[in-house]
């Protein structure tokens, strides 16, 4: 299936920019100094950090379930789990990422803006979140268990 593939290794780019995004960010928020301090003391800001690493984590968690496939190829659902993750996450990552480096994310001379572009370009090649999330829902109301059981099993590649 082409589009699990799209999906799953897409799935895997954005988790791989997401992390870099973040850790551009916070190198930036301990180098850059206001008011006698890093900017990254600043509790507001830990707690901007805190939330997008949070979603970097999610997303790794999400590209390896997304080709975690037993087969040659990844399963259709667990890529459309990591596909619509991802994606999800995506937005709110490069927006995070520019509110903390302010006007120097966007100067070509800095690495920021290529990363967070290309998230917003993967977060929609072969489907964003707003595609997938319908298909994990379908297949969620149309599985017997109750959804924690249904995403235990979907993500479990022991599982029977």
């Amino acid at each position: 299936d082409v589009g699990a593939w799209g999906a799953a290794l897409h799935a895997a780019l954005i988790a791989g920019a997401a992390r870099r995004v973040f850790d551009l960010t916070l190198q930036y928020c301990n180098d850059r100094t206001q008011f006698g301090r890093a900017i990254g003391k600043f509790q507001a800001v830990q707690h901007q950090l805190s939330v997008m690493a949070e979603l970097v984590a999610a997303c790794h968690i999400a590209a390896q379930i997304g080709l975690s496939g037993d087969g040659d190829q990844p399963d259709r659902l667990p890529a459309a789990i990591a596909k619509s993750r991802t994606s999800e996450a995506a937005a709110a990552i490069a927006a995070t990422a520019h509110a903390l480096h302010g006007a120097i994310g966007i100067t070509e001379e800095y690495d920021l803006q290529l990363l967070t572009r290309r998230l917003h370009q993967w977060r929609m090649a072969h489907g964003s979140e707003a595609f997938w999330q319908p298909v994990v829902g379908a297949a969620c109301l149309a599985s017997a268990h109750a959804t924690v059981d249904f995403i235990r099993a979907v993500t479990d590649s022991r599982a029977p």
